[in-house]
């Protein structure tokens, strides 16, 4: 159980001073039921309860990644801490890890088969079918071989990997699921009685289109291109909205013009938008005004 609190705030960007994976395995010897306070020292550095290791392995993990405040992160072989959010007086942080470091630890990745359709759990083991309601319980069950997650253990073959890892020349990249596969599976399993809820933030739509689309908000896939610059696009909104700029611009062989249908009766331009008329008609008025002055 966390037994670490923030002592007098620490903000956004803090970091500690480097420390090593033998650091690590030395703070986990003392006394579990004292207290770890997180603060700055006199010099500016993240530090508590003996030093920032001590921090590290006493803190709680985050269940996601958007959720830490914490990040323990690896360069040239040495660690330190991060906070990635501002800490209040006695706000509890949250431990997870930055990407160098996942690569030393060889975390396990999630893919569409550790998803399943279940409303309150649904991540689930590909080895035993344990199932957890965060994704990263479920790296580090998976991470521990599906043995039950002990922090002791964790931080022993935690340390163990980040001495024994390759510099970022050897680093192995974990394959990128394909992202229409994924955009299919997620739009599937997101079906329930309330609508269409999305897997990874639980909002719900009362359309599939809807979750679809907002599915690559998380994905990041843009299948849809503008015919004109060939920009990549997930909203076929944001692409029509696109698409119309170069129109009132003339571009596409369109003319001067093009589709626009509004005219600014001050220079001429052409407009696609009613707003962006009234937008482009004001910044003329605020142009004259500062030239009164």
């Amino acid at each position: 159980m966390s037994r670490v609190l923030c002592r007098r705030g620490v903000p956004r960007g803090a970091q500690s001073a480097a420390f090593t994976a033998d650091d690590l395995l030395d703070a986990l010897q003392g006394n579990d039921t004292e207290y770890v306070y997180a603060e700055l020292d006199g010099a500016g550095l993240l530090t508590g309860g003996g030093g920032a290791a001590r921090l590290c392995v006493r803190a709680r993990l985050a269940p996601s990644r958007p959720a830490r405040s914490l990040e323990l992160r690896r360069a040239a072989g040495r660690l330190l801490l991060r906070a990635e959010r501002p800490l209040a007086p006695h706000d509890e942080p949250l431990l997870w890890f930055g990407d160098d470091a996942l690569a030393a630890l060889d975390m396990p990745f999630l893919t569409p088969r550790d998803v399943r359709p279940r409303p309150r759990e649904p991540y689930a083991c590909r080895e035993c079918d344990a199932a957890f309601a965060d994704p990263n319980p479920l790296k580090l069950h998976l991470f521990l071989g599906c043995r039950p997650f002990e922090p002791r253990d964790f931080w022993r073959e935690a340390a163990a990997r980040l001495r024994g890892a390759p510099g970022p020349a050897f680093q192995t990249i974990a394959p990128v699921p394909d992202p229409a596969e994924l955009e299919a599976l997620a739009t599937e399993w997101g079906r329930s009685r309330a609508g269409h809820a999305c897997v990874f933030c639980g909002k719900v739509y009362s359309r599939r289109y809807g979750l679809k689309i907002h599915l690559r908000t998380h994905t990041g896939y843009r299948p849809l291109r503008c015919r004109h610059c060939l920009r990549a696009f997930g909203d076929p909104s944001n692409l029509n909205k696109h698409v119309r700029l170069h129109a009132a611009r003339g571009e596409g062989g369109e003319g001067r013009g093009g589709g626009a249908r509004y005219t600014c009766a001050v220079c001429g331009r052409a407009l696609a938008r009613r707003r962006d008329l009234e937008r482009h008609v004001r910044a003329h008025a605020d142009i004259e005004t500062s030239g009164d002055k």
